[in-house]
């Protein structure tokens, strides 16, 4: 741990400034709309449930933070929500097979703000003396493979946003948030106790989702069905990875991160609102 900045009372309250404001010092607000914050507990039975229906590889927050501080107990997992702006959106709409220039430039750029985001969120709670880490890079830096996993991760970070009542899942497997689900999403895992937050959906993972269909149509990957389990996640990266990045520098000007696709976000009834 840092331990190098003065101790201060660190509450709720402080832990949203932190974040609104990393929001604007990393640049994040050139691509997203206000952050929407939520704070899950750790010991929450979600996490431990995720064991059986994601796989037994993801992990709880007490084995992602002591991974890297083997003697802290994870108390809270705080999520936000980062809602895609509205330019990004718009032009992303009339896309038929790949994304829109302004939705790649925010999946390349824009989560490299939301990574700092992470990064900083963690380090700055580190040095207030309560341990914390982004289990979503932790993976990174650990070299997972999430094809090994069956296109899955040890950390989802929707999984964790729905524990802290920020959404609920639709047919394509995004999140239905407040603010839709054209949206990046970010988690810290924290020593820190906060009052979580509580789900007004309970425990429905599908409660905001009308099942339209809508996101059908837009997939060009055919890889959305009419029930959620008829969701294609192979196909889905397969298209994601292999056929959108061909001729990546010719039309998007970049050479390498990932373009996204956001085609099932845009242009339909979820894409800004819940339903």
């Amino acid at each position: 741990m840092l331990h190098n900045l003065k101790i201060e009372k660190m509450n709720i309250e402080r832990v949203k400034e932190i974040i609104t404001n990393l929001y604007l010092a990393t640049g994040a607000d050139h691509f997203f709309e206000q952050p929407l914050i939520g704070i899950a507990s750790a010991d929450d039975h979600l996490f431990v449930q995720y064991k059986k229906i994601i796989g037994d590889f993801h992990w709880t927050p007490d084995e992602a933070l002591q991974k890297v501080f083997p003697e802290a107990k994870a108390r809270s997992v705080i999520a936000w929500i980062l809602p895609i702006n509205q330019k990004a959106r718009v032009t992303n709409r009339d896309m038929k097979d790949s994304p829109s220039l302004e939705w790649a430039k925010v999946r390349s750029f824009g989560e490299l703000a939301n990574e700092q985001m992470r990064i900083q969120t963690a380090k700055t709670l580190d040095a207030y003396g309560f341990p914390s880490i982004a289990p979503q890079l932790l993976q990174q830096k650990l070299g997972y493979n999430f094809k090994e996993l069956g296109y899955s991760s040890h950390w989802s970070e929707r999984h964790a946003a729905f524990v802290a009542g920020l959404g609920t899942f639709g047919l394509s497997a995004t999140l239905i948030t407040k603010a839709g689900v054209a949206m990046r999403i970010g988690t810290v895992i924290t020593s820190l106790e906060l009052p979580a937050d509580k789900r007004e959906y309970g425990d429905d993972p599908y409660a905001w989702c009308t099942e339209c269909g809508t996101c059908i149509s837009r997939c060009p990957a055919n890889a959305i069905g009419k029930k959620p389990e008829d969701r294609d996640k192979k196909e889905c990266c397969r298209y994601l990875f292999e056929s959108i990045p061909k001729n990546r520098h010719k039309k998007y000007g970049w050479i390498d991160f990932e373009l996204g696709c956001g085609l099932c976000q845009t242009g339909v009834p979820c894409e800004n609102k819940i339903p």
